[in-house]
């Protein structure tokens, strides 16, 4: 490898990266930036739906998640693991009642959303109990949620890189409410094909009530992957260069 070759990449790694051309930044100190964000923010994700090496992000449609796993701990009754996971739908969601503050003293970002739909499949695991049932599944999983209202909390805070201003997110509070859910767990009694259809219908007959134990596992996968994807972005961009002038 030649030594220019050498030096263009290292450069290329280290240099401050600024979003493309068809990004739409709106101005932070402006009177209507909760209207710019609900507006654009969403139209500048699905520009980025097939993902984005220069700025860190992972294809979005689908959304593939490794592994997730919920209910470590002792007081849990159902501990699921979730493998190979790809979420479809979330770049069809749209952002409204913005409340936003990006100035010195503060940084944070809150709104509301609605998705039309998203679905979750992949390998899943699951022992413990839920409603009347001892599980103990294992195959494939396929989760499908309608009309889904989601409340958004962001925090974050700035740094300083190589000269220039970064933020970083450090929380970020997700809620995922769907009007209609249908479930599909594969072999949820394992090895009992008879008694996993029966569980699976009085699943879905309840299935409101039941994903208040199953939704966890949409709401921590959501979270920590907009969180990475966000803050690959922010360690990438400075600051000044994620909104107008």
């Amino acid at each position: 490898m030649s030594v220019i070759l050498v030096v263009v990449l290292v450069l290329g790694s280290t240099f401050a990266k600024t979003l493309p051309p068809e990004i739409v930044k709106c101005r932070k100190s402006d009177p209507n930036l909760n209207q710019c964000l609900d507006k654009y923010v969403m139209e500048d994700v699905r520009k980025l739906a097939m993902g984005n090496r220069d700025l860190g992000i992972n294809q979005l449609e689908p959304l593939s998640i490794p592994e997730v796993t919920l209910g470590e701990s002792s007081k849990d009754m159902l501990r699921q693991i979730y493998r190979n996971v790809k979420i479809h739908g979330i770049t069809s969601a749209m952002i409204k009642n913005s409340k936003a503050n990006f100035t010195q003293d503060s940084c944070y970002w809150n709104y509301d959303s609605f998705t039309p739909l998203v679905r979750m499949e992949g390998d899943y695991k699951i022992n413990g109990k839920l409603l009347l049932f001892t599980l103990n599944g294992e195959g494939k999983c396929n989760n499908t949620f309608w009309d889904v209202d989601g409340k958004n909390q962001f925090k974050c805070e700035r740094y300083t890189k190589k000269g220039k201003t970064h933020l970083r997110m450090t929380d970020h509070v997700f809620k995922f409410n769907p009007k209609k859910v249908i479930f599909y767990y594969d072999d949820i009694i394992k090895g009992n094909e008879q008694l996993s259809e029966q569980i699976m219908k009085t699943i879905n007959e309840n299935a409101l009530a039941v994903y208040a134990d199953f939704g966890a596992a949409i709401e921590q996968i959501m979270a920590t992957v907009w969180v990475k994807n966000i803050n690959e972005v922010f360690a990438r961009v400075p600051e000044d260069e994620l909104f107008q002038p």
